[in-house]
């Protein structure tokens, strides 16, 4: 079920009120059109009436979509990580009215952009911790292609039909490398073992994640 709520905030700048319908939960299957705004990054943006400012609004929100068997919590509380987590593990467990299906994947974001970049990849058929590991290993051959720039963000796109990462350094520098089929195909036939074990642990698969895996994956292939 998708639910919504309406509050209302200031223009940040010329200061109007201007009233949000924040969504509390946006269920995928059953709301195409507010899944597609989640892709085309408009459903947190809300434009003044007054002054025509567009601002980009946050809040905590729960993508659901039973259909690929996926839950996503976009949370911005670092308090909120642990307490989400908490309720993923407790669900998971449950034999009662809160029970999730064990072959949902439970993810927890802390950004809107990596919640876009998070439906991109299931929508793909691909698998995110794979995705994740892909990205770090671009990311780290595009540092030493080019020394000198330090790379801040690296985000998975699948825009014009082809699966690509896109690589930004801290100068506004960016980079793009395609993921292949061939190059998908060799880390998930590597890391899918290792990647799979360790999505019992923890929700939150990004690139300290990935880093974390490759380390201990390397450290027992010594």
């Amino acid at each position: 079920m998708s639910m919504r709520d309406k509050v209302n905030i200031q223009c940040p700048k010329c200061g109007y009120s201007i009233e949000v319908r924040q969504w509390s939960s946006v269920n995928g299957e059953k709301n195409p059109g507010e899944k597609k705004k989640l892709l085309d990054g408009t459903l947190f943006s809300v434009k003044c009436k007054r002054c025509g400012h567009t601002a980009q609004v946050g809040y905590p929100l729960l993508y659901n979509d039973p259909a690929q068997k996926v839950m996503i919590w976009l949370v911005y509380d670092k308090d909120e990580v642990k307490h989400v987590t908490d309720y993923f593990k407790s669900s998971k467990n449950s034999d009662g009215d809160n029970k999730v299906d064990r072959a949902c994947r439970q993810r927890i974001v802390r950004d809107a952009f990596r919640l876009r970049e998070k439906l991109m990849i299931f929508d793909s058929g691909l698998d995110d911790k794979i995705v994740e590991i892909a990205k770090l290993a671009f990311s780290q051959n595009v540092q030493k292609q080019h020394p000198k720039e330090k790379i801040a963000a690296a985000f998975f796109s699948n825009e014009g039909g082809e699966n690509h990462i896109e690589i930004y350094s801290v100068s506004g520098s960016a980079f793009t490398v395609a993921l292949t089929q061939d190059v998908y195909k060799t880390l998930d036939d590597t890391y899918s073992g290792k990647a799979s074990f360790a999505e019992d642990r923890v929700y939150v698969i990004d690139d300290v994640w990935a880093l974390g895996l490759l380390r201990e994956f390397n450290g027992e292939h010594r």
